[in-house]
């Protein structure tokens, strides 16, 4: 019997006050416990049973143990399983990591905010260290503000989840590929999968909004033709028009609406923002372990995530991410690394989750950047 895994009467009786139990058995292989359950009280039986093993696994993640709920061959059926040990965590590598992150994105502000057209023209006498500074900022905070949204995400369902990891990248390419928590154990249902996946996202998005519109109060708009001189007397500067994103636009048009002939030239803080929103878009493609992908994976169950995740692939292409696309396609095709599944994958979600997918859409396509279009 070497691995059997020993239950208490403590954690049986739990078992027997939320649900009816028909059978008790331990699995031949695993020696997990397994009950074979009916709803206790009177109502429409999924939701029934949703309600009680949602608030059974909570209770029963305090007593060390997490549950699955399946249904097989017309039983549902309740299979525990002992809760990893809880391991202290070290902020070091956190630490060192956004230290380093930090420091690339300021470097990568400094390069951006280092150039004529702001030291010379719009924002003479202002030091370039004091642009980079709020750019760092800027862009800190939105990535720190998603990745708090899961966090807490995380925490308010008692399920553990790591500090934020922010990862550094090469200046000129915003100074960071973002940042990313890990979480140590399955949502309890798909209504929870879906507001882990969604919670980042919003989160991200509304800071993004706010720098957003921060950024384009610091901006400029400047006549078409003075923009042209500047593309002569500083040909080392480079000079691109950005596509940008319907939020970011809206921003632009409520705060600073630019008169035929002008042109927005944005403050370093208001390329935080477009970077945010980028991230947001990303994030959001139904594909993989991205945040869409549990969004999808929680709405439309394991399979139909699979052939979405397909089209979040071609949508990345279309869209002139090609990079990306190979990306996720790469560990897409990877055995094991589809999105997470929930202890209770049988249940139906709650109306209010249906018709969440409605804000998903729209911060998709409020935060969706057409590179294709520039």
């Amino acid at each position: 019997m070497s691995g059997c895994i020993l239950v208490s009467a403590e954690v049986d009786g739990l078992v027997e006050s939320y649900f009816v139990v028909e059978d008790r058995f331990r699995d031949a292989e695993a020696q997990t416990p397994n009950y074979v359950v009916s709803q206790k009280t009177q109502g429409d039986k999924q939701l029934v049973l949703k309600a009680a093993f949602k608030e059974f696994a909570d209770r029963l993640r305090g007593m060390g143990y997490l549950a699955e709920f399946r249904w097989i061959v017309g039983r549902y059926y309740v299979t525990l399983i002992p809760r990893p040990p809880e391991t202290r965590r070290s902020s070091r590598r956190n630490q060192l990591l956004f230290a380093a992150t930090v420091c690339t994105i300021f470097i990568d502000g400094y390069l951006r905010s280092n150039n004529p057209v702001l030291t010379q023209s719009l924002m003479a006498g202002v030091p370039v260290f004091l642009n980079a500074i709020v750019f760092t900022v800027g862009i800190i905070v939105v990535f720190g503000v998603h990745e708090l949204g899961h966090k807490l995400a995380s925490e308010r369902r008692g399920i553990r989840a790591s500090w934020p990891f922010f990862i550094p990248a090469p200046p000129g390419m915003g100074g960071t590929f973002g940042a990313v928590i890990s979480q140590d154990e399955p949502p309890t249902n798909r209504d929870d999968l879906f507001q882990l996946g969604i919670a980042g996202p919003f989160f991200g998005f509304v800071a993004a909004l706010f720098v957003g519109a921060v950024g384009v109060l610091l901006s400029y708009p400047v006549p078409e033709q003075q923009v042209a001189r500047w593309v002569l007397d500083y040909p080392e500067v480079r000079f691109q028009l950005l596509p940008i994103p319907l939020a970011l636009q809206v921003i632009a048009d409520a705060i600073k609406p630019t008169a035929e002939g002008m042109v927005l030239v944005f403050h370093p803080l208001a390329f935080a923002a477009w970077v945010g929103f980028l991230v947001t878009f990303i994030n959001l493609i139904p594909s993989w372990q991205l945040d869409g992908g549990h969004v999808i994976r929680a709405l439309f169950g394991k399979e139909t995530h699979k052939i979405i995740s397909i089209a979040g692939i071609f949508l990345l292409l279309i869209s002139g991410y090609v990079i990306m696309g190979v990306f996720v396609a790469f560990f897409l095709m990877r055995e094991g690394t589809e999105s997470m599944a929930p202890m209770d994958d049988v249940s139906p979600t709650s109306l209010t989750t249906k018709l969440g997918l409605l804000g998903y859409f729209v911060l998709m396509g409020a935060s969706m950047i057409v590179l294709l279009q520039a």
